[in-house]
């Protein structure tokens, strides 16, 4: 009887999955995989004063980010865009007509502007 604890859904769609391991001599970690596919290790690793994150890329299509906005962008995924609403057609024209009205008053006030300026100064 195997006693692994059940696999873990990530990622959007559910289709990768991870699933806790532990080896003989009590080192754990993670192996990520879709389907049956395995698609990366993650693991840590003994350091000096703490242990270091090991990530194993297992094929070509694992990405790797290193930045420090990467956590940022996969925070803000699930808040910005976690309801997908369709805005209505007559919004949408209201609001291009409220920008082209926009425009044209700062057209319009800008050659009344400059034509009060060359009036003065000829």
């Amino acid at each position: 009887m195997d006693d692994a604890p059940p696999p873990i859904a990530i990622g959007s769609s559910g289709r990768l999955s991870a699933q806790p391991l532990t080896n003989a001599v009590g080192d754990h970690a993670l192996l990520i995989r879709q389907a049956e596919a395995p698609r990366a290790l993650l693991t840590g690793e003994r350091g000096t004063d703490r242990e270091r994150v090991v990530l194993v890329p297992m094929d070509d299509d694992v990405e790797l980010r290193v930045d420090g906005d990467a956590l940022a962008v996969w925070l803000a995924h699930g808040s910005v865009s976690a309801a997908t609403a369709s805005v209505p057609g007559w919004a949408s024209v209201l609001g291009m007509a409220l920008v082209v009205a926009v425009i044209g008053l700062a057209i319009l006030g800008g050659i009344t502007f400059f034509g009060w300026v060359l009036r003065l100064v000829a």
